[in-house]
């Protein structure tokens, strides 16, 4: 839940954004916030894939096709 706003989540959160570098003017910044974002769109095309193989299964659709 995006809600939950747990001491936890915040650990996990600040964790997350320390990994991006925030000096833009360097090329190896660049190169790495790139890297990361590259990472996040493979996942969210995992997760995007995995959704719609669920809802194939559970509502049983024929028209699911990939």
């Amino acid at each position: 839940d995006l809600e939950d706003v747990t001491p936890r989540a915040g650990k996990i959160l600040k964790q997350t954004y320390d990994k991006f570098d925030t000096d833009m003017r360097s090329d190896d910044a660049l190169l790495k916030n790139y890297g990361l974002l590259s990472c996040f769109r493979k996942d969210l095309h995992k997760t995007e894939t995995y959704l719609r193989v669920m809802k194939c299964r559970r509502f049983g659709e024929a028209s699911c096709a990939f």
